[in-house]
């Protein structure tokens, strides 16, 4: 399991630099797009630090807990706004939302 939540953290974090990189330099609302791709980005590196300090630093498991089911709850809304089609088009958006539902359950394992 810790190839896998070691797998799914990095994607995570590749894939929210990626997302602020490719921010519209045009579109009006991009500080609104470069800020959830930063809320993941946090979300990610949250994850690394509790796959690397196991136990050690005390509230972190509960704090990336918190962020994975905030940034869940971010996507499912994201999805129900744009639909079904259009999230279908975008691959990224139901990879995310897996990557994140996989952290959350491998954060909530008792076992680190």
């Amino acid at each position: 399991m810790g190839v896998i939540d070691r797998l799914c953290a990095g994607v995570l974090f590749v894939l929210a630099i990626v997302d602020c990189l490719l921010v519209p330099r045009t579109y009006t609302g991009r500080i609104w797009i470069f800020g959830s791709g930063l809320a993941l980005v946090f979300a990610a590196m949250l994850n690394v630090l509790r796959i690397r300090n196991k136990n050690a630093v005390k509230g972190l498991k509960l704090s990336c807990i918190g962020a994975n089911l905030t940034m869940l709850i971010f996507v499912i809304a994201l999805i129900a706004s744009v639909g079904k089609h259009r999230t279908l088009q975008h691959w990224q958006i139901p990879l995310v939302g897996t990557l994140l539902l996989t952290e959350t359950a491998l954060s909530l394992r008792k076992n680190l």
